[in-house]
C-alpha cells in the first residue's frame, strides 16, 4: 500500500477536527509545547511578523557538555510562561505560516507509521480532502525534518563543534549561543 493513502486511510479512521482549542500550544507537561522550527520556518514568520530572529526562536533547552564542548541541535518557538508566544487566547497569530510541527498536529510520521498525540479535536469527523491534505503535509513535514537532519548529522561528522562556548547545530551550521 502506497504511504498517503495509508495515512489517509489512518486519519479518517482516527478523525480529526482543530477545535482551536489552544491546548497543543499550551504546556500541559514538561516541554509538551516546544515546536521545533527550521531556518525557512523562522524566516517565514520574521517575514510576516517584522519580529528578529531571537523574538520568534530560542535554542532547544537540552543542551549537550562533553568536556568543553557546550551545543544543542536546533531551534524552537520561544515560550512566554506556559505557552507559545505567538498564542493569542486560542487563536494563532502566524496562521498562514506556522511551522509543519502546527501543521500536522496531532499527526506525526515516525518512519512509515503515523503516531497520534492526545488531542480532543480526534475523533471528529474529517472530510476525505482534509485527510489526505493532512496526509499529504505529514510527507512533506518529514520530507523538510529528514533534509534537515542529515545537514546536521553532516555537521556533528565534520568534527568542527567548538570547544569553550555554547553553539547551536542547525541546519545551516553552527552558530554561537549567548543566552
Amino acid at each position: 500500500m502506497s504511504l498517503l493513502p495509508f495515512l489517509a486511510d489512518r486519519i479518517r479512521e482516527a478523525g480529526f477536527s482543530c477545535l482551536r482549542c489552544g491546548s497543543c500550544c499550551r504546556e500541559t507537561e514538561p516541554g509538551s509545547n516546544l515546536v521545533m522550527v527550521g531556518q525557512e520556518e523562522i524566516s517565514d514568520i520574521m517575514e510576516l511578523t517584522g519580529l528578529s530572529f531571537g523574538e520568534i526562536a530560542e535554542p532547544y533547552p537540552d543542551r549537550i557538555l562533553e568536556g568543553d564542548l557546550d551545543y544543542t541541535f536546533g531551534w524552537v518557538l520561544r515560550r512566554t510562561g506556559d505557552r507559545c508566544r505567538f498564542l493569542d487566547e486560542s487563536s494563532c497569530q502566524i496562521y498562514p505560516v506556522r511551522p509543519w510541527i502546527c501543521r500536522t498536529y496531532p499527526f506525526m510520521l515516525d518512519e512509515n507509521d503515523l503516531t497520534i498525540h492526545p488531542c480532543e479535536g480526534t475523533g471528529q469527523n474529517v472530510g476525505s480532502g482534509d485527510a489526505e491534505k493532512i496526509a499529504q503535509d505529514i510527507c512533506r513535514r518529514y520530507a523538510y525534518e529528514q533534509e534537515q537532519d542529515e545537514k546536521i548529522r553532516a555537521i556533528v561528522r565534520s568534527g568542527t563543534i567548538p570547544a569553550g562556548r555554547p553553539v547551536v547545530i542547525d541546519a545551516e551550521g553552527i552558530k554561537d549561543y549567548h543566552g
